[in-house]
């Protein structure tokens, strides 16, 4: 009897840690992220002390743009670099905006665990935009 509940517990414990192992982050930016549209998506993960942002799927419109804006493809680009914790649930760093092929001061708000705002300013904060970026997973 003592040996069976040894074993149930074990194999509890077992169960517990690789349930565990498998869940997605409860939080922060690390993870796969799509835009609103779902038309990219971008991996976030440490890249030397910061978190960059590389893009992992885009559709043909967005390669395409990217293609004529900057002359390269747009998978595999470092779109968010050198983000860096700047308070609770917010980073900032540089956008790469490959359309037109430059790049913007960023700031990057977790609203939530599902949710991320990307705001990016271009000419000394003259031209600035702001995207929704949605977890995947």
């Amino acid at each position: 009897m003592e040996v069976r509940l040894i074993r149930l517990l074990g194999l509890s414990a077992a169960a517990l840690l690789l349930g565990a192992a498998a869940e997605p982050p409860a939080s922060g930016l690390q993870g796969e992220w799509r835009n609103t549209n779902n038309t990219v998506h971008l991996r976030v993960k440490p890249c030397g002390s910061a978190l960059c942002g590389t893009v992992t799927w885009a559709a043909p419109k967005q390669r395409a743009d990217a293609q004529k804006g900057s002359g390269r493809d747009l998978v595999g680009s470092v779109l968010l670099q050198d983000l860096k914790p700047r308070g609770k649930s917010v980073w900032r760093g540089s956008v790469y905006i490959p359309d037109i092929n430059t790049t913007a001061s960023a700031t990057v708000t977790q609203l939530d665990r599902s949710l991320i705002r990307i705001s990016g300013c271009t000419l000394m904060g003259l031209a600035c935009k702001t995207q929704h970026w949605h977890r995947i997973g």
